[in-house]
Order: structure tokens, then sequence, then C-alpha cells
């Protein structure tokens, strides 16, 4: 869904985010190049391995373009260099801006210790729940949890944006 908000929502801009698999990145990707569009290569992650490039739209919103399989001819590739574009980092970015995470990591591990990571981002649910968790855990969250997401971090939601109107 995408959609306009008014008044704004108080949370921090990030922007919109669109993301497609491709059978033949390569293909896509000549024709961007030919077309004039900046591509930026963004590696080779765990579920694109076949490649993945990042491309801005004319608003400025990010495109993220992957293969999901590595292609028969190719080999695997390295990955050295490249950059490699994350919501969570981004997400993580904005929270240190604003004076970092309020605790450590939340996340508790099979044994029961909390982890002892720094906290970066703020992840909540469909049902209400909230945790801050650090990157890993945050992905390992995105990753498994159904209607899992990065909330604002600040403890204003929805129903305090309700409460305005």
């Amino acid at each position: 869904m995408v959609a306009s908000a008014g008044p704004s929502l108080g949370i921090p801009p990030l922007p919109l985010l669109f993301y497609f698999h491709y059978e033949d990145l390569d293909a896509v990707v000549g024709v961007l190049e030919r077309a004039g569009v900046p591509v930026t290569r963004t590696g080779h992650p765990p579920h694109a391995l076949g490649g993945e490039v990042k491309v801005l739209d004319p608003d400025g919103n990010t495109v993220l373009l992957g293969q999901r399989k590595r292609s028969a001819s190719r080999a695997p590739a390295e990955d050295e260099g490249l950059i490699r574009f994350s919501i969570l980092r981004e997400a993580a970015a904005l929270v240190s801006a604003r004076g970092g995470a309020p605790q450590a990591c939340q996340v508790t591990g099979p044994d029961g210790p909390r982890c002892p990571d720094e906290a970066e981002v703020k992840l909540a649910d469909s049902l209400g729940d909230s945790v801050w968790a650090c990157l890993g855990h945050a992905e390992q969250i995105l990753v498994t949890v159904p209607a899992a997401f990065i909330a604002s971090h600040d403890d204003r939601g929805i129903a305090a944006f309700l409460g305005r109107r």
C-alpha cells in the first residue's frame, strides 16, 4: 500500500522502498543503464544470490532489484567494495542521530540471558508488542515474525495519532 497522510505523522522521514526480483538481473540492468538510469550494485545478499542493485525513482524512492538464484554460468562473486543498502541500518542511523536507543537489546537467547549488544532499532508487530533490538536480532525478527516492522523509536504510535484527531 502506498498512501499519503496529513497532517504529518511525526515519524522520521524514510524514503519508500520497493523490491523486485528478476530471473535475469543483468538484462534488466543493461536496459536501465542504456536508458541513462544510475545503477548501484549492492552485492549478493542471501536473498539475492544472483545479485542486487539499487536505483532511485524520480521522487527519490529506493528501488532494489534482485535475482534470487545465482546464474549457473557465474562463480560466487566477491562483494568487497560494494555498497550494501539496508533499511535497518538507515533506521538505526536515525535512532543514533536522535541520541540512540534508550536501552540495550531486549532479545533473550535460548538459554534465557539477554543479548549483550546495544539496541539500535525498535521493532513492533500488529499485536502492539515492541522490542528494542540489535541489528542482528532485528533482521532475524523481521524475517521470521509475521507482521513485524520497524517502528518509530519514540512511544508515539497510532494511538497518539488518533488522539490528536
